[in-house]
């Protein structure tokens, strides 16, 4: 194996399972062609802007949910109305509207879908009696 006498030094500096990681890795992925383009890497450093309506990219190219105009619209409006109001506070009170609101609108698609529910296993008039009894709970 080495043509001269070997020593400690030889023994620690050399790489023995050098052989072994390379046939490893090259087994890793052998075979196994990525189904999407991310697929080959972690993800991290993938551009997906373009696809993500909530992305200033998209805002620019009118491609955007009009999340951006909201919240200009809302910190403006927000600013101009409360006294001493600061960015901090009216991005707070921006997402406590937000988070409301998206909570109402889940629980009003939730009500309408057992409402219809109710409405084809026990009829029109079972159903609204159970959608007022239900909205009374709450």
């Amino acid at each position: 194996m080495f043509n001269r006498k070997s020593t400690n030094a030889d023994i620690t500096q050399h790489d023995w399972a050098q052989r072994d990681r390379a046939t490893l890795l090259r087994s890793l992925h052998a075979g196994r062609a990525p189904r999407v383009p991310a697929a080959a890497s972690s993800g991290w450093g993938t551009d997906v802007t373009g696809n993500d309506p909530r992305s200033v990219r998209a805002y620019l190219a009118g491609k955007g949910d009009l999340r951006t105009t909201w919240w200009n619209l809302y910190s403006a409006v927000y600013m101009a109305v409360v006294p001493g109001a600061t960015l901090e506070r009216a991005m707070y009170s921006f997402h406590v509207l937000h988070h409301s609101l998206t909570l109402s609108r889940l629980g009003f698609a939730h009500s309408v879908a057992q409402t219809a529910a109710d409405i084809e296993q026990k009829g029109l008039l079972a159903a609204a009696h159970n959608s007022v009894v239900r909205e009374m709970k709450r």
